[in-house]
């Protein structure tokens, strides 16, 4: 089985050095000779603790919210067009939240509306989606990423 495995990733190109790996005979290791493969000699220091992991930084991540309401609004436009203004006043307030959260605006001193959209606060994103609808909205999860990379 390992050799059919091996040669798949070799052909896909996953492991390319397939050929130098070898299985080892030992499957477990005895108490006291967790380090025997060190050198063990009187200039040996003592072995360093491995370093704590660092504290992760809030990594980015995609809005399902916004990407589902951005969907939602295929629906009003085919059929039930009463929805339409509460779906415009979801959006904006869904947008509004979201843009607080990923601080949007917060390293910019000057906001202008015909200029860079990273530097949009969140009450400019949260009013530009309650009149431009679904084109601004799709405009800010395009953008989303980049404004978060510019705000933090």
């Amino acid at each position: 089985m390992t050799k059919f495995t091996d040669t798949v990733r070799r052909s896909l190109g996953w492991c390319p050095n397939a050929d130098a790996i070898r299985q080892s005979g030992c499957t477990k290791t005895e108490p006291g000779f967790e380090n025997a493969w060190k050198r063990n000699g009187p200039d040996a220091g003592p072995v360093p603790e491995p370093a704590p992991p660092a504290a992760e930084h809030s990594g980015y991540q995609e809005n399902m919210l916004l990407i589902l309401i951005a969907l939602g609004w295929i629906f009003p436009f085919y059929s039930h067009h009463e929805f339409l203004p509460f779906l415009v006043v979801l959006s904006a307030v869904a947008v509004y939240y979201d843009a607080q959260n990923i601080h949007a605006g917060d390293k910019f001193e000057k906001e202008t509306l015909f200029g860079d959209v990273v530097a949009w606060r969140p009450l400019t994103w949260g009013a530009a989606t309650l009149v431009g609808g679904i084109i601004i909205m799709v405009i800010y999860l395009f953008q989303r990423k980049e404004i978060f990379v510019a705000n933090n």
